[in-house]
């Protein structure tokens, strides 16, 4: 697998360089190569650094909903032999071992490699993207092309950090619904200080207005404050309060629209959910936990986009109903895993979806998404229960499955057992 990283890379370097040096004058293949092997190496450290965080994430998704710390070393449950350190390389950890335990020789889930990879995947995508300044809005950015080169400044490390670890947050909450269990305490305190409380520390992260049009000076006053306000200018800013009450709103609004799209697609998930007469049911949990993973959406781009992130996430769901059926999940397990995958399908094309008409967004500096169109999402949103609707089991059996079959290497589901005879994750 790695020989054949080395040779799309290789490939990919070669290939570009040759495409933009062709019909230009002002630069040879040879010139352009350079800042294409720096596409390499940034893309690759973000893979890296994803693999590592979908390896923890393994972690997290399966001792946390039990209340079990997260720290410390891995272990195999099932014959307790410490993991080596050879064995915690993501993906390639899993493929040395051929999928089993080095000691017990007990098969390994093969969802942890998987689970590894779709994180380094889009912690790749959306780390570079971002380092380039491609795709997030209101970034004026001189050099495409073969000149194109990673701005790499203390702004561009902290968005890119807020948005990785909020697309972490999203994976966490996405497999942990995935598995049939309500979302951990610790996890949505560890959510809310991250997002909420980064945001009210640098307003800058807040990316997008909450506005449909765009305010006077709003890009002035919260980018200059993105420098943390060491200079002149930006300390001004740091002292003025219109900032900080400009965030609690988007924060505001962004939580308001949570709760509004989780009560519409309660119909789907949860139709009994009422937190008024039956407040401690598991229908009603399921409700909250819906309001607690478009929380995290709404936070990172802003409400007006949200309705966007869930047409995408509910038609993907309906897509690989073949691989995450009935069998092995519920509708809204589903729905929940798909949801960090529009995330970052937003995140990625932040800029372009904004300067067209036609898809929900925050103003942009030449225009914006029209009322009609903010409403016309809104209201296909509403009309997500007829292609995503949660199965009969569910409505004739309330409680929630909290434990669901594995499949083992050969693909036949292996009956759930307790924590203490189940293959530990390697973090």
């Amino acid at each position: 697998m790695a020989g054949g990283y080395l040779i799309a890379a290789s490939v990919y370097v070669a290939a570009m360089s040759l495409w933009f040096a062709a019909g230009h004058g002002h630069w040879s293949a040879g010139e352009a190569m350079l800042p294409r092997i720096n596409d390499v190496v940034v893309f690759t450290f973000f893979a890296v650094c994803g693999g590592s965080v979908g390896s923890f994430l393994n972690v997290v998704v399966w001792r946390m909903p039990q209340g079990l710390g997260v720290n410390g070393h891995s272990y195999c449950p099932r014959c307790h032999h410490r993991l080596r350190a050879r064995d915690n390389v993501p993906v390639f950890g899993w493929l040395w071992l051929r999928g089993r335990c080095r000691d017990c020789r007990l098969p390994i889930s093969s969802r942890y490699p998987i689970v590894e990879a779709a994180v380094a995947i889009t912690f790749a995508l959306v780390g570079t993207l971002e380092l380039y300044g491609w795709n997030l809005p209101y970034r004026p950015y001189p050099f495409y092309g073969a000149l194109a080169m990673p701005v790499v400044s203390p702004e561009s490390i902290v968005v890119v950090g807020y948005h990785l670890v909020g697309l972490a947050i999203a994976w966490a909450m996405g497999l942990i619904r995935y598995d049939g269990h309500s979302m951990p305490a610790r996890l949505v305190a560890f959510a809310s200080v991250w997002l909420i409380g980064g945001m009210m520390l640098i307003p800058s992260l807040a990316v997008v207005p909450w506005q449909l049009t765009m305010p006077e000076d709003w890009i002035d006053a919260m980018w200059v404050h993105s420098s943390v306000g060491w200079s002149e200018r930006g300390r001004e800013h740091f002292r003025d309060a219109s900032v900080f009450v400009d965030v609690l709103v988007r924060i505001a609004t962004a939580l308001v629209a949570a709760g509004f799209f989780a009560r519409v697609l309660a119909r789907s998930f949860c139709p009994r959910a009422d937190l008024k007469s039956d407040p401690l049911g598991s229908q009603t949990r399921r409700m909250l936990d819906l309001v607690v993973m478009i929380s995290v959406v709404a936070v990172i781009i802003g409400w007006q986009s949200v309705s966007g992130v869930l047409l995408l996430a509910s038609l993907l769901a309906v897509i690989v109903r073949r691989w995450f059926g009935p069998e092995r999940t519920d509708v809204m397990g589903r729905f929940a895993l798909m949801m960090p995958i529009a995330l970052a399908t937003q995140i990625l094309f932040w800029r372009p979806l904004m300067e067209t008409r036609w898809w929900p967004s925050a103003p942009s500096l030449e225009s914006a998404s029209s009322r009609g169109v903010l409403l016309g999402f809104a209201i296909a949103t509403l009309l997500i229960p007829l292609w995503l609707r949660e199965n009969l089991w569910l409505r004739e059996n309330p409680q929630d499955r909290v434990e669901r079959p594995e499949p083992d290497e050969s693909g036949q589901e292996i009956e759930s057992e307790p924590a203490a005879t189940r293959p530990d994750q390697v973090d």
